[in-house]
């Protein structure tokens, strides 16, 4: 009885020590992201080095892609033959998070001007750091959830700058059209793995989306009421999308201290 009290307890602190090492890496993985990205931001500021900058940048963005395609058919393989490892970092997932990074760092700095783009990666990289950390930690069905939401915050925001901009101003539309189908995703991801509790199954592959007793009342509130909050930034205009975006953020660090609190 001892012997396997024991033998439980050392397989528990090891997949713990697994989470931790994951995340560490991760985060680690996004300040060498933020210091590239300061790098191209200083770089591209200046005559001098505008030019070795820029084609670092352009590089970037194709080596970001390549290194992405590389991570999603690895992990399609994994998947299909039932090797893939979540308790590595080193796996076909990793490599398609780190060349999209990579690829939007350099798109950004080329397209939208460094200082622009250096203001979003340092949003951008720190929030997709805290996702993985609530993928590795928290329920699924919260992970899912606060995907969702952030998805939802940063097309209220685009919705609002591009409404009173002179150049983004018919985009406004279509940042609404994709946050309304990001609502509408996480309502159809549950429809289609409630019977399956909470899986989402091609065959032999199955992803965990949501917990087996996952309530439909929350998915369902998440979903109605981020499409109202777009559909209000974008018919009423002014700072009501950035105050909806706050409320988004408010909502889903409340939702986090609830989880942490039930995981205790």
């Amino acid at each position: 009885m001892k012997k396997t009290e024991n033998k439980t307890r050392r397989t528990a602190a090891q997949e713990s020590d697994y989470v931790t090492n994951r995340v560490l890496t991760v985060f680690a993985g996004g300040i060498l992201l933020l210091i590239f990205a300061t790098y191209l931001k200083n770089g591209l500021s200046y005559a001098s080095s505008f030019t070795t900058a820029l084609g670092v940048a352009q590089g970037s963005i194709w080596a970001g892609l390549v290194l992405a395609l590389a991570g999603l058919v690895l992990t399609g393989r994994q998947l299909a033959k039932g090797a893939y490892k979540s308790t590595t970092l080193f796996n076909g997932n990793g490599l398609l998070m780190l060349g999209l990074l990579l690829s939007l760092c350099g798109y950004l700095m080329v397209d939208f001007g460094p200082q622009q783009a250096l203001r979003a990666l340092y949003v951008i990289i720190p929030v997709w750091a805290i996702l993985y950390l609530i993928y590795s930690v928290y329920p699924r069905e919260f992970f899912t959830i606060a995907t969702a939401m952030t998805l939802q915050a940063a097309f209220l925001w685009l919705v609002a700058k591009s409404a009173v901009s002179n150049s983004f101003s018919s985009t406004t539309g279509v940042f609404l059209a994709l946050g309304l189908v990001v609502c509408a995703a996480l309502e159809g991801l549950y429809l289609a793995t409630r019977s399956n509790q909470g899986r989402l199954k091609w065959g032999k592959v199955s992803i965990t989306v949501f917990n087996h007793d996952t309530k439909h009342a929350l998915v369902a509130t998440v979903a109605v009421v981020g499409a109202v909050l777009l559909l209000a930034a974008f018919f009423l205009g002014g700072s009501v999308g950035y105050y909806a975006m706050y409320a988004v953020a408010a909502v889903l660090f409340l939702m986090a201290v609830y989880y942490t609190a039930r995981m205790m």
